[in-house]
């Protein structure tokens, strides 16, 4: 009786942790910004924010919620790395002024998203 009782508890454990990898493949990541930025059309402003998107790539739709509500939906490559990144890392410029999110980088990911410039879009 006992022996069944751990059998049941094992194998509940084991389903439970399979499910946890299922998980971690969701096509989505997590940044921060210090100071307002340029992403697609629309300024963020300071604050934790999660990126979302649909496909496996190069081109994807991508939106940008802080918290549940989506702040704007814009596009960018999905670009795929040999490694995982230590760490996550949002890379901007400062064109014209304005700071605009070029790349955002996901810790423990392979893949990053990389965004059109205003400035490539035009040439």
């Amino acid at each position: 009786m006992r022996f069944g009782k751990y059998s049941v508890c094992l194998m509940l454990l084991a389903m439970f942790i399979s499910l946890g990898a299922f998980a971690k493949d969701k096509n989505e990541g997590k940044f921060s910004l210090s100071s307002p930025a340029q992403v697609g059309s629309t300024q963020l402003q300071p604050g934790n924010y999660t990126a979302t998107w649909d496909g496996s790539g190069p081109d994807v739709q991508v939106k940008i919620l802080q918290g549940k509500n989506v702040v704007t939906t814009t596009s960018a490559k999905l670009v795929q790395k040999d490694s995982p990144a230590p760490y996550s890392a949002v890379t901007l410029s400062s064109a014209s002024g304005t700071q605009t999110v070029n790349e955002l980088t996901f810790g423990n990911r392979k893949e990053s998203l990389v965004f059109a410039s205003t400035e490539s879009a035009k040439n």
